[in-house]
């Protein structure tokens, strides 16, 4: 009497209804989907400066002149210095003071205002956003896009889906090539 009850009492509490199913994709339903991105139609902050701190020291990388203020990147356009994002491979070598550590997959990032830095040589490297990287908060100039339906935010190429404890990464867009 006591191993039947014993057993139905292992039965009754080790039901799996509760389980989900873990899927496993090959390698060729992991390529990558195209997906359908509209951008809002609404104004997205874009900042600007009419004239750069007295300190300013340009970074020239890939005939692009940028020009470092306070953890964000500039460039000169039509008389006025606008908010840009600068190549990967732009090498530092000191951070902004607003970077945070962030580890994706094990590997130490460094994050700030949008970019994403990789320690090589004692230097710092713009690198591509990783995706699964969350982050606290997004900087104003983020762009909400309609993501298949969904609305998400875009910043330097990064697709970013609000999340429990901040923005997450789930794609990095294809940069367009210029004309």
């Amino acid at each position: 009497m006591r191993l039947a009850l014993l057993l139905f009492a292992f039965l009754a509490l080790g039901t799996t209804d509760y389980v989900e199913a873990q899927v496993r994709r090959t390698p060729e339903e992991r390529r990558t989907v195209r997906r359908k991105v509209r951008r809002h139609n609404r104004r997205v902050v874009r900042r600007t400066l009419r004239r750069l701190p007295a300190n300013t020291r340009p970074l020239v990388f890939r005939n692009v002149t940028y020009y470092p203020v306070g953890g964000m990147y500039f460039v000169k356009r039509r008389g006025v210095y606008v908010r840009a994002f600068p190549a990967r491979g732009l090498r530092l070598r000191a951070l902004p003071v607003a970077a945070v550590r962030i580890v994706v997959r094990g590997v130490p990032y460094q994050y700030a205002d949008g970019v994403f830095y990789l320690e090589k040589q004692g230097e710092y490297e713009v690198a591509a956003p990783p995706v699964g990287a969350v982050v606290n908060e997004l900087p104003e100039d983020a762009e909400e896009i309609d993501f298949d339906g969904v609305t998400m935010h875009e910043l330097n190429q990064a697709v970013y889906k609000e999340v429990e404890n901040g923005y997450e990464i789930i794609e990095v867009l294809e940069e367009e090539p210029e004309e």
